[in-house]
């Protein structure tokens, strides 16, 4: 039985911003004589001068790291549990979005550092599981003279790979910032008042691509995608500081990058996302776009990853995530009714899985849209077997609809 504990509260909202709003950039060409991925979708871009998320993109790493500015949204999102040698267990979910204001085309028109071709937006929130605090801030810059930054591969365009120490950061928010090694792990730098992270994330796992033939469809019609990967298993080390205690911890993470331009259509409302490092090896990623009825539609999906890294495509009919009733938290804030205890259930795989928060309380409350995503324990069976399983749950449309991502 999930048994809500009183959860304090540490928000910080600097320029408060719509949960997504996202950027805009270009993929570099893939090898001569190949259609690379922003040649397909330069081939169909609309009338607006966005490229779209359709089928036939050939991912390349580290390229695909960074920013795609023939786009008008992306996302670096990450998201982890960690421990400290004294016990303690944290959660925590840092992300850079950038939404695109001008085309590239007009980008390549205006050169002043007083015009900004995007916004760049960051969320950095921390759960304090053993304290029973959730910290949460976001920041919103204009983005000009250096204050945010979206380099491109090796440089170009008159930006630099903006290289500090041993890192070059894919995308910063002031002092908030993921960057790259030349041995491929990541590093994520954030603090806010009463918390702070300092982390190192080596990958265990090659990337994988979410959806089919280079796209994750989320409604129907040519472009209503994103090109999507993950980094599911990277190994965790570093500090966590908590109202001045620094701590160190180790642990696991999880990275998703999305770009697109078009997304969500007229009658999805939200959606609910998991990601899970189960006990056995495996990794598991969900994702159901609900509509007005608050039903699962036809494009919701998600992967499968085995312990020896075999990666299966899951589509709508082959899994439930289901709320359990009677199992709600209410924001006193925003007004969302979350459902904090979940059954996730994949039939082929004789897997099932009883989901919950570990603080019911994990809402960032932002204006004008509010979304709950947070620490999340498991525990099942796989066949005969049983499970345990830590993760991330986001559920979004709880509190008012998303639009941003249908612009």
């Amino acid at each position: 039985m999930c048994r809500p504990r009183r959860t304090e509260r540490k928000e910080v909202n600097v320029m408060k911003f719509p949960r997504f709003p996202l950027p805009a950039m270009p993929a570099l060409c893939a090898a001569a004589g190949m259609l690379s991925g922003s040649a397909a979708a330069r081939a169909q871009d609309a009338a607006d001068g966005w490229a779209r998320a359709l089928p036939g993109w050939r991912y390349e790493f580290p390229r695909d790291h960074f920013t795609h500015r023939d786009f008008k949204t992306e996302w670096w999102y990450v998201t982890g549990r960690v421990r400290a040698a004294s016990g303690k267990r944290f959660g925590y979910q840092f992300t850079i979005f950038r939404r695109g204001l001008r085309p590239p085309l007009e980008q390549a028109a205006v050169r002043s550092h007083w015009v900004v071709n995007d916004l760049p937006l960051g969320h950095f929130a921390l759960t304090d599981e053993q304290g029973a605090r959730f910290y949460y801030q976001q920041r919103l810059v204009r983005g000009a003279f250096g204050e945010a930054g979206f380099p491109l591969p090796g440089g170009g365009a008159g930006q630099s790979t903006a290289a500090t120490g041993t890192d070059t950061r894919l995308a910063w928010i002031g002092d908030w910032a993921i960057g790259l090694t030349e041995e491929g792990s990541f590093s994520v730098k954030a603090l806010q008042p009463g918390a702070a992270l300092d982390l190192q994330l080596r990958p265990r796992r090659q990337p994988v691509i979410n959806g089919n033939d280079g796209v994750s469809q989320k409604s129907g019609g040519a472009g209503n995608a994103s090109h999507y990967y993950s980094m599911p298993r990277l190994e965790t080390t570093g500090t966590v500081t908590v109202e001045g205690r620094a701590e160190p911890v180790t642990g696991l993470s999880w990275l998703d990058r999305e770009w697109a331009t078009n997304q969500l259509a007229e009658g999805q409302i939200g959606w609910d996302w998991l990601s899970l490092h189960l006990s056995d090896g495996s990794d598991l990623m969900i994702y159901q776009l609900r509509g007005k009825d608050g039903k699962a539609d036809e494009y919701s999906s998600g992967t499968l990853i085995g312990p020896d890294g075999a990666v299966e495509h899951l589509t709508h009919r082959d899994f439930s995530l289901t709320p359990v009733p009677g199992h709600e938290w209410r924001s006193v804030k925003s007004g969302g009714v979350y459902p904090i205890l979940w059954q996730a259930e994949l039939p082929a795989k004789n897997l099932k899985l009883e989901v919950r928060a570990v603080l019911p309380d994990q809402e960032l409350a932002l204006n004008p849209v509010s979304y709950w995503e947070g620490a999340v324990d498991a525990s099942g069976t796989r066949g005969t077997g049983k499970l345990e399983a830590e993760g991330y749950l986001e559920m979004t449309g709880y509190s008012g609809a998303l639009k941003a991502l249908r612009e």
